[in-house]
């Protein structure tokens, strides 16, 4: 006569069969690492990349004492909440679209205990309007993967993590321009627009840049060498 299995296999179990159905180990986990922090995640928000550690310490870099910045499209919170526990003198803000992955975002402020203003809305929608033209630095992980790309990518990623993180209309750029020019209203004189972009785009997004007026834009790569991010200033 077989034995149940008990709670703790039955837990295993299920495990394993999320796992072999290509579920994010990261999900299963209920952690992921970035940079200094361990964060919270799950369904619902996208699993932090290596790759977007390098887009939090240019932000770090870039930000003066005492600046004011703004994470577009937080989801679990990694750069938002990076900024803050690394930088604690400066004011952070935070806007993501999907309530799933602001409350990723959420648990994982208030375990950390660092001072981050999150707020559900679509890209700049919520800021409050004195922070116009009084930010110092715009940042963002947006979705830059193109529609046609979906079947590249591998099953863990094109089935089980949010697609509005993930996929931009088009060519994979539409949001990054929109992005690029909400940002103009909000910068300040001298701020800095800074995204990570997909490796193949370089080009045309520092033609989107030089077409939205923005000063000295480049692209830098990530700690691996890809070109992944992108870079430039606005000028009044």
């Amino acid at each position: 006569m077989l034995e149940a299995a008990s709670d703790d296999e039955q837990r295993v179990m299920s495990l394993v069969r999320r796992r072999v159905a290509g579920e994010p180990l990261q999900y299963l986990t209920g952690l992921a690492g970035f940079r200094q922090l361990q964060l919270r995640i799950g369904p619902g928000a996208l699993v932090p990349r290596p790759e977007t550690e390098s887009l939090a310490g240019r932000a770090i870099e870039l930000a003066p004492e005492g600046a004011t910045v703004v994470d577009v499209g937080t989801g679990a919170g990694p750069i938002a909440l990076s900024l803050a526990y690394e930088r604690p003198d400066l004011r952070v803000l935070a806007t993501e679209l999907s309530p799933e992955a602001l409350e990723w975002a959420r648990l994982n402020r208030d375990e950390l205990g660092v001072e981050v203003e999150l707020i559900l809305c679509d890209l700049f929608e919520g800021l409050p309007n004195a922070l116009r033209r009084g930010v110092h630095v715009v940042v963002s992980n947006p979705p830059y993967i193109s529609e046609t790309e979906r079947s590249s990518l591998p099953v863990e990623v094109a089935d089980h993590e949010p697609g509005v993180a993930l996929f931009s209309p088009g060519d994979g750029l539409q949001i990054f321009e929109r992005i690029a020019f909400g940002a103009k209203g909000w910068l300040r004189d001298g701020g800095v627009l800074l995204s990570e972009i997909g490796d193949r785009q370089g080009d045309t997004v520092l033609g989107l840049l030089r077409h939205l007026g923005y000063d000295s834009p480049r692209i830098r790569d990530d700690l691996v060498g890809r070109p992944r991010i992108a870079e430039a200033v606005w000028r009044r």
